[in-house]
C-alpha cells in the first residue's frame, strides 16, 4: 500500500499513521475505540493524535462528557505540504546567510587554512566582528592599523551600523591612514591622510596577527580576504608605521607608487 510510504515520507510515524487512517476510515471515535483499530496503548494514541491535531490533521470534541476525535479532509494533506515547502525555502535562505560563517569556522581535520574568503555584505560584517574578537584579547595596545578610501567608508559598516560604537567600548584603538578626502573623525580614532587622484575602492586591517582586504566590484559588491599569518601581518605593520611617520608630501609619494604597481 503506497498511502503509509507517502505518509512517512511527510515525516510521520508508523503509529501517526495508524491512528490518522484509523480516523479516516472510522469517523469519530474515543480513545477506546482507536485504541482498538489500531492495536495501540492509550498513551500512544494520546501521543500521535497530539501531533496530528497539531498539524490541523485531526479535531476533536465533546460528547456526553466522552471526548471524541475525527480526522479533517485529506486534502489538508496538501496544506502540510505547502506549509513544509514554505519552512524549507525560509531554512535555505537561513542556510545560505549563514554559510559564510560557517565556511570561516569550518575544518576538515587537517591544518586550519591561513587564508578566508568572504563575499557579500555579511562577509564584511564576519571580518569586521573578527576585527573586534582579536584585539580585544590584547592586554595592551589594542590597535588596529588601517588603510582605506573614503569612499568605502559607505560599504563597510551596512551590515554591522554599530562597530564603531562597540569598537571603543572595547577600547580599540585606530591608526588610518586614508587615501582621499575623509573628515569625518571619530573616538579612538586617528588619521592621515594620502591624497590621489583616483584611489581605488579598497582597504585593510592590520591587527593582531591577521591582515584583512576588502574591496568593492564595479556592481558595488564587496568581497574581502582574511590572512590569518604573524609575518605577514608584522611586515604590513612595519610598512604602516614607516609612511605613518613620514611628512606628508612623502608620503603621497610612496602611496602614489604602491597604486601606481598594482593598478
Amino acid at each position: 500500500m503506497e498511502i503509509p510510504h507517502i505518509l512517512r515520507r511527510l515525516g510521520f510515524s508508523d503509529q501517526e499513521i495508524r491512528v490518522y487512517l484509523a480516523l479516516l476510515s472510522s469517523g469519530a471515535s474515543s480513545f477506546k475505540r482507536i485504541s482498538q483499530d489500531t492495536g495501540l496503548n492509550r498513551s500512544t494514541v494520546q501521543d500521535a493524535l497530539k501531533t496530528l491535531g497539531d498539524i490541523g490533521l485531526t479535531s476533536s470534541f465533546q460528547r456526553h462528557k466522552k471526548q471524541y476525535f475525527l480526522a479533517e479532509n485529506p486534502d489538508k494533506l496538501m496544506e502540510v505540504v505547502e506549509q513544509r515547502e514554505r519552512g524549507l525555502i525560509d531554512l535555505k535562505r537561513r542556510i545560505s546567510e549563514v554559510l559564510p560563517e560557517l565556511r570561516s569556522i569550518y575544518s576538515d581535520g587537517t591544518e586550519r587554512p591561513a587564508v578566508k574568503y568572504y563575499e557579500g555584505m555579511k562577509g564584511v560584517e564576519i571580518i569586521l566582528k573578527d576585527i573586534l574578537s582579536t584585539v580585544s584579547e590584547e592586554s595592551v595596545n589594542r590597535l588596529c592599523r588601517v588603510f582605506t578610501t573614503a569612499q568605502l567608508r559607505q560599504f563597510l559598516y551596512q551590515n554591522f551600523p554599530f562597530f564603531t560604537k562597540e569598537r571603543v567600548a572595547r577600547e580599540i584603538r585606530v591608526k588610518a591612514l586614508v587615501v582621499g578626502e575623509d573628515s569625518e573623525m571619530r573616538p579612538l580614532y586617528e588619521q592621515r591622510t594620502i591624497f590621489s587622484d583616483n584611489p581605488p575602492a579598497s582597504c585593510s586591517f592590520i591587527y593582531g596577527k591577521k591582515v584583512a582586504l576588502i574591496s568593492v566590484d564595479d556592481h558595488d559588491s564587496p568581497s574581502g580576504i582574511l590572512i590569518d599569518n604573524p609575518r605577514i601581518a608584522f611586515m604590513q605593520s612595519t610598512v604602516f608605521d614607516h609612511i605613518w611617520g613620514q611628512p606628508v608630501e612623502r608620503r603621497r609619494m610612496v602611496m602614489a607608487a604602491a597604486i601606481e604597481e598594482h593598478m
